[in-house]
């Protein structure tokens, strides 16, 4: 659950509980697209908003340990600017965590994301079944910044960044 702070900063803010099941993920993420193509006035930054949903979405279902995942969305905005935020949520076991937080602090410390990004599609060419792609897709392709915490045996990734403009649906005109 999000705390009532980050609630209050953001314009706009949806959340989504829901058991880590791949059709539960699929019905979430038309939700996502919905929202991201009512909010962002840009197709293309939509776009991006919703490949990172995606994968997200796919990550905290597909290795989920625990009953519940979440996915938000927070369109959050101050005076000078605005911040689309996607945070997903679940329980994973200790290995799992471990094996993630190598993969987020490499994408993090990449001076280069694209290169990292390509460097990781040739190292896990020939591994059956595992690819780790996701999040560097996100990162490289999704132009979008990824940020983690663990807390016990959960897992918070967050990837975010600005937009320039957003669509004018809920906002007052005065």
């Amino acid at each position: 659950m999000s705390s009532p702070k980050q609630a209050q900063s953001a314009s706009l803010f949806l959340c989504v509980t829901f058991f880590p099941n791949e059709r539960l993920a699929t019905a979430v993420l038309r939700l996502v697209s919905s929202f991201c193509g009512q909010v962002l006035d840009d197709a293309n930054v939509s776009s991006r908003f919703y490949m990172a949903a995606h994968e997200l979405a796919e990550n905290i279902t597909k290795y989920s340990t625990g009953p519940r995942v979440s996915l938000e969305l927070a369109l959050e905005e101050d005076e000078s600017s605005h911040v689309m935020k996607i945070r997903a949520r679940n329980e994973a076991s200790p290995e799992r965590l471990r094996e993630v937080e190598r993969r987020l602090m490499a994408l993090k410390t990449a001076s280069d994301p694209v290169k990292h990004y390509d460097d990781l599609i040739t190292e896990t060419a020939m591994i059956d079944g595992i690819s780790g792609l996701g999040l560097a897709r996100v990162r490289a392709e999704g132009g979008l910044d990824m940020d983690y915490t663990i807390e016990g045996n959960e897992l918070t990734i967050i990837a975010h960044a600005p937009i320039e403009r957003w669509g004018a649906i809920g906002q007052v005109e005065g």
